[in-house]
């Protein structure tokens, strides 16, 4: 049993059991602090300017920063090597020899001034180096000031033993008083330019809810009513749009009401008699309240409109209640709020702090509200919510154990492989592995579900690409000149470059490109992905180029064998040089998906790549299906979207793994069908989409996801009768297709239908209410049925990205 015994003045290691005391020095053991003083006298400027960091951390403790400072990294003599050498040593020791249980005892039990740095896992240590990680606010900060300051007292140092070799020079102390006044310097700096002017923001904030709330206030006081909340979620009453509170403050008045020597006699030109003099207080400017809103992105490109607003006139706006309008979409949400919660967003850290007596500040949610919530959403949906991650968590480790199993046995029929053989199914089995993960009560099991979620598409994804990437490339090789890693010369600019990539046909419109006038039916030719040299690329065009997309009749093999400077570094693991070939040896995944012949390896990468495909169909099915016990069902999934989801980026991932889910089925040859059918979708060429797409459903009439992109591709065609029809179609299979009452909703509102395309979205948003572009129709059709105004929404680029997501 080992035993730690650490005081203020002391740090023993005493061990019962397998190792004695004496063979270890104690790390940090601290002689009488007047001994210490006598023999080495402190140094009064390094002790008063770091009582002044401490005293500076201490006064702005509370207050949050605008971004994290970034990690800080010292080196001998800014720090001492003796102490960098024993605070290693102890670390190592902490880590070899205690378990987690005895670490965590020793380190909350104890202070100690450079704690941080002996048991924080995020510090690192070397012999010759000590990395702070970033700093997010002053409580950071004062921990590594303590450290620094500890690991460079001399009382600590000649504690340590062998002091002689680690004693002070007068260079060395001006060098860590020079980084102590920087670090001051610094502070004050970020003091005066950030945090001052936010604690001044958040006591005038407390200063108007404090006051509006008092019971002396009357509407004749000089601070206007602050109605809304940031994190509340609000709409303009005239012009329509939605979006969330991030910011507010009161306006000042422009005119006080005093006048200069020179207009202090007032004049009317009405000829009434009335002066300006005579207006009333009522006549005169007011302060008011300032909201800064961020507007959701698919109704400000839906009435054109900024996605921010600075509003100045709060009788315009109203809250939202409707459930299905809450959830604002924007990209700079993540800057403001945690999370989106049953009806508002919650404050990040900073925005609580700047209003902490808002209402939907963090710290400011009171018992009554949390009591609320239990009363409204029930214990029933925690519980099923738990549930259903418990579900998941054992689920995908089935899935994880079903994927190495497949993996293990693939390979293992081949016999010796080679090393980029094994580091290939090194990497598969890593990606397989970490699938799987532990669901548990901590606040990070939530994203441990979403992670492990994202993991499984990233994965599923990769191997059904790998190979549809070179069923597909394999058609189109007996046109390609040339092969990834060959250095080409282009005809007419004379730059050579790196063949990382190449297109059977270009996949933009390349009419009108310079260098292409002599080419007969360049739409038509092969056009490669290419890295170019720097050098050329100044003696060509006056400045460097990072890629070049270049027709195959402008290029030729280049006669100079020499490596390539490129202005970006090449991944190592991606691209190596040959020096023997002249040329650059990409992976052997990428030499697979672009259908090179591998050799011997061909037979072994294909089955390995099938086998995995296999493995994840027969899970994928078994959860849509629940065809398979071991895994989580679909329902799990759509709980998750619609209750456990906490931002868009969790539930983009669920709503991806869903599409996943509906594209699957087990016949392979109507699954590559339906990828080829949305790849020509997806490059405009409608027809052969439509073709691919009918011919699937004709084959297998249940095949729902093919009657839901066959309405997408009908819909692009302007053919939105059939359209329609082949959307109830999908849903006739699958009443849970968001995709396809999107769709339905889309088409009901051009044709002028807002009851039935109010149906569609809500009963849309009933399922996924994570669709931005949804809600955004759906407020729109409303304002419609209220008013009747005309809203000038342009259905170009919405309308796609809502029946064709996934």
């Amino acid at each position: 049993m080992l035993r730690l015994v650490l005081n203020r003045r002391n740090l023993a290691i005493n061990s019962h059991g397998k190792e004695s005391a004496a063979t270890m020095k104690p790390p940090f053991h601290a002689r009488s602090s007047s001994a210490a003083s006598v023999s080495n006298p402190p140094n009064r400027v390094s002790t008063t300017l770091y009582r002044q960091l401490l005293a500076w951390c201490r006064r702005y403790e509370d207050v949050p920063f605008s971004n994290a400072l970034p990690p800080v990294t010292l080196r001998p003599p800014l720090v001492s090597p003796l102490a960098l050498k024993r605070l290693m040593e102890f670390r190592s020791f902490i880590a070899t020899t205690l378990d987690v249980d005895e670490t965590t005892r020793l380190s909350t039990r104890w202070s100690h001034p450079a704690h941080y740095a002996m048991y924080d896992e995020d510090v690192v240590v070397t012999r010759d180096m000590i990395t702070f990680p970033e700093i997010s606010d002053a409580n950071d900060l004062r921990a590594v000031i303590r450290s620094v300051y500890w690991l460079n007292n001399r009382t600590t140092v000649t504690t340590t033993g062998d002091a002689d070799d680690d004693r002070d020079g007068e260079d060395v102390t001006k060098e860590r008083i020079s980084l102590a006044f920087d670090a001051v310097k610094s502070c004050n700096l970020l003091s005066s330019s950030d945090l001052d002017g936010r604690r001044s923001k958040r006591e005038f904030s407390i200063m108007v809810r404090r006051r509006i709330g008092a019971d002396e206030w009357n509407e004749n006081d000089d601070l206007p009513v602050v109605r809304y909340h940031v994190g509340q979620v609000v709409k303009h009453v005239d012009k329509k749009w939605r979006g969330v509170i991030v910011g507010w403050t009161i306006k000042e008045d422009k005119y006080d009401g005093r006048h200069s020597s020179l207009t202090t006699k007032q004049y009317s030109l009405e000829g009434n008699g009335t002066s300006s003099t005579d207006r009333t207080d009522d006549e005169r400017m007011k302060s008011r309240v300032q909201y800064t809103i961020l507007v959701d992105s698919y109704d400000s490109n839906l009435l054109q409109i900024s996605k921010t607003v600075v509003l100045e006139s709060d009788e315009d706006l109203r809250p939202v209640d409707d459930p299905c309008l809450q959830r604002i979409h924007n990209n700079l949400i993540r800057q403001y709020f945690t999370k989106f919660e049953r009806e508002y967003f919650v404050p990040n850290k900073m925005v609580a702090y700047v209003y902490p007596l808002d209402r939907y500040s963090k710290c400011n949610v009171g018992i009554a509200d949390r009591e609320r919530d239990a009363v409204e959403s029930g214990d029933n949906r925690s519980s099923e919510l738990t549930r259903s991650k418990l579900g998941i968590a054992e689920g995908m480790r089935f899935i994880s154990r079903r994927l190495v199993s497949s993996l293990s046995e693939s390979t293992g029929q081949q016999g010796a492989l080679h090393d980029d053989i094994l580091r290939l199914t090194s990497s598969l089995k890593s990606s397989a592995e970490s699938i799987a993960f532990d669901f548990g009560t901590s606040p990070n099991s939530n994203g441990d579900v979403f992670g492990s979620l994202a993991k499984l598409y990233a994965f599923h994804v990769k191997i059904h690409s790998m190979l549809w990437a070179r069923h597909a490339n394999h058609q189109h090789k007996q046109n390609i000149e040339f092969t990834l890693g060959q250095v080409v010369k282009h005809k007419i600019y004379g730059f050579r470059g790196l063949v990382v990539a190449w297109d059977s046909k270009p996949k933009m419109d390349v009419s009108n490109w310079d260098g292409l006038s002599h080419i007969e039916r360049p739409h038509e030719k092969p056009f490669y992905h290419i890295y170019p040299d720097v050098n050329d690329c100044i003696r060509a065009f006056g400045g460097t180029r990072s890629f070049r997309y270049v027709c195959q009749d402008n290029l030729e093999l280049s006669p100079n064998n020499d490596p390539l400077d490129f202005e970006a570094t090449l991944d190592p693991d991606e691209w190596k040089w040959d020096c023997d070939r002249g040329r650059y040896t990409p992976s052997i995944e990428m030499r697979f998906s672009y259908a090179e012949d591998l050799g011997v390896d061909t037979y072994m990468l294909e089955e390995t790549y099938r086998c995995l495909r296999d493995t994840l169909k027969e899970c994928m099915l078994g959860i849509r299906d629940g065809s398979i016990d071991g895994v989580f069902s679909i329902d799990d999934l759509f709980y998750q979207l619609k209750f456990g989801a906490e931002n868009l980026e969790d539930a983009t991932i669920v709503q991806d793994i869903i599409s996943e889910l509906w594209k699957e089925s087990p016949n392979y040859d109507l699954r590559n069908k339906l990828d080829c059918g949305i790849s020509d979708l997806m490059e405009g060429k409608h027809e052969s989409a439509l073709r691919r797409f009918s011919q699937i459903v004709q084959s297998d009439p249940m095949y729902g996801e093919a009657w839901n992109k066959k309405a997408t591709v009908l819909y692009m065609m302007g053919q939105t009768e059939h359209s329609l029809k082949s959307a109830e179609e999908a849903l006739k299979i699958n009443g849970r297709n968001f995709q396809a009452l999107a769709g339905i909703g889309l088409i009901e509102m051009e044709e002028s239908h807002f009851e039935k395309a109010i149906q569609s979205f809500r009963e849309c948003l009933s399922i996924n209410p994570w669709m931005g572009s949804v809600s955004s129709r759906l407020a729109a059709c409303l304002s419609k049925i209220d008013n009747g105004s005309s809203l000038g929404y342009e259905q170009t680029n919405l309308d796609v990205k809502v029946i064709t997501s996934g």
